[in-house]
């Protein structure tokens, strides 16, 4: 029979092959390299300053109740009081922000024109609620 010995100095080599690893690391520089510049750059912005001395609006409540009864920050009125003292307000704060309280048992004409009567008077931010 013929067969073939290996001979005693050819052993077998185990190595790892680090081709596809080369490959990933080479690809991973080059993204690095494309990226790198685009972290790096600055963005020339003049932004605004804003006025920290600022303060808030004012805010006053209104409450429509049910039987027609109207009230501002706890006192009583009628449209024609309430208009008055509205445009009043609006006169020493333009940005006055009125929050409107409507009842659920008050009549919907009484709670649009307590809001109507405050757009009049020059109100320009009105906030409504229900209870």
């Amino acid at each position: 029979m013929a067969f073939a010995h290996a001979s005693a100095d050819h052993r077998d080599i185990a190595e790892m092959n680090i081709t596809p690893l080369v490959d990933v690391m080479l690809v991973l520089l080059v993204i690095f390299m494309i990226a790198a510049p685009a972290m790096t750059r600055t963005l020339d912005w003049q932004l605004p300053h804003g006025n920290p001395l600022k303060t808030l609006p004012k805010t006053l409540n209104l409450q429509v109740q049910s039987g027609d009864v109207l009230t501002l920050d706890g006192q009583s009125l009628s449209r024609r009081e309430l208009s008055t003292l509205l445009a009043t307000a609006v006169a020493h704060d333009p940005d006055l922000v009125v929050k409107v309280q409507v009842d659920p048992n008050a009549e919907y004409s009484v709670a649009v024109s307590a809001m109507a009567t405050a757009r009049n008077a020059g109100v320009e931010n009105l906030s409504v609620f229900t209870n």
